[in-house]
């Protein structure tokens, strides 16, 4: 097992937790300041490490291309895809939301291809594609009502957003190798640009923060530190392919996990046994290929 496979497991680990913890924060004040505040969290724990490790110094001699790269990676995937999560949550509701945006491994693998020159054989693409869909029904069995007759623009558009981020990744790790700290600085941005999106929607009035929300998101913000660091340590470590795909066990971790937290089991049908095995076949396959 590669390290970037390790790193791509961590990240589904801190990211499975992270959206536990972001689930009982929405039930607080909602999910566009939730995530505002989960970033919030995130981005406040990297900077404490920029200092700590003197990474910044790296940050000022780097090439301005490659901090432009991280920071469309960081408004592309926080900044506007998280507000479009949001928006399709609502419009289509959280199960099929995620069942679209489950193909965003389809989209990352596809644009590496031309753009990042990354092989991938019809094997590889095989291990996307079941892992994909595994996640697809995992998504759709743990979803209480279908969705109604929406186009699911919302939904497609995250997926894209969340596919291509992690092309500019990439493409900043080849002026500064230093993952974590091109993170802190895309993250940064999107941040600011996040308040802006906020404020023009006249979301902080409504309803007030409280100090429990203020609690879940605090310790989100610990796991979706370790989470998204690892995220983009494993694209400087393996294809794009190998860690977006490796990444979708998530949504294992919060089957396994949310029991725990919300107190109530998981419902387990056969479109839960047959999209977990599934997607478990495909993380496999396409490790073992890749």
């Amino acid at each position: 097992m590669t390290a970037g496979v390790v790193w791509a497991l961590v990240s589904a680990l801190g990211f499975g937790l992270t959206q536990i913890l972001n689930r009982k924060s929405n039930m607080i004040v909602g999910a566009p300041r939730t995530a505002f505040g989960l970033l919030l969290a995130v981005e406040v724990l990297l900077l404490g490490r920029l200092a700590i490790t003197g990474e910044y110094r790296l940050i000022a001699g780097a090439p301005p291309a490659a901090l432009g790269a991280f920071v469309a990676s960081g408004v592309i995937h926080y900044a506007v895809g998280w507000t479009l999560l949001a928006f399709s949550q609502e419009q289509i509701g959280v199960g099929p939301t995620g069942a679209i945006v489950s193909f965003t491994p389809l989209v990352a693998a596809m644009l590496a291809v031309p753009i990042l020159d990354e092989a991938l054989t019809v094997w590889s693409l095989g291990g996307v594609v079941l892992a994909v869909v595994g996640v697809t029904l995992v998504s759709l069995s743990r979803s209480k009502a279908r969705a109604a007759s929406v186009f699911p623009g919302f939904a497609l558009a995250v997926a894209l957003c969340w596919g291509s981020s992690p092309i500019f990744i990439r493409i900043g790790l080849q002026g500064l190798d230093a993952p974590v700290a091109g993170l802190t600085v895309g993250l940064g941005v999107a941040l600011l640009l996040h308040a802006l999106i906020l404020t023009a929607l006249g979301q902080w009035s409504e309803g007030s923060w409280s100090a429990a929300a203020v609690g879940w998101m605090v310790i989100g913000g610990v796991t979706g530190a370790v989470g998204i660091g690892a995220q983009w340590i494993s694209y400087g470590l393996t294809t794009v392919a190998i860690a977006s795909t490796i990444q979708q066990l998530a949504v294992l971790v919060v089957v396994g996990f949310a029991p725990l937290v919300f107190g109530s089991a998981e419902r387990v049908n056969a479109m839960l046994v047959v999209g977990t095995a599934m997607l478990l076949s495909g993380a496999v396959l396409i490790v073992w290929i890749g």
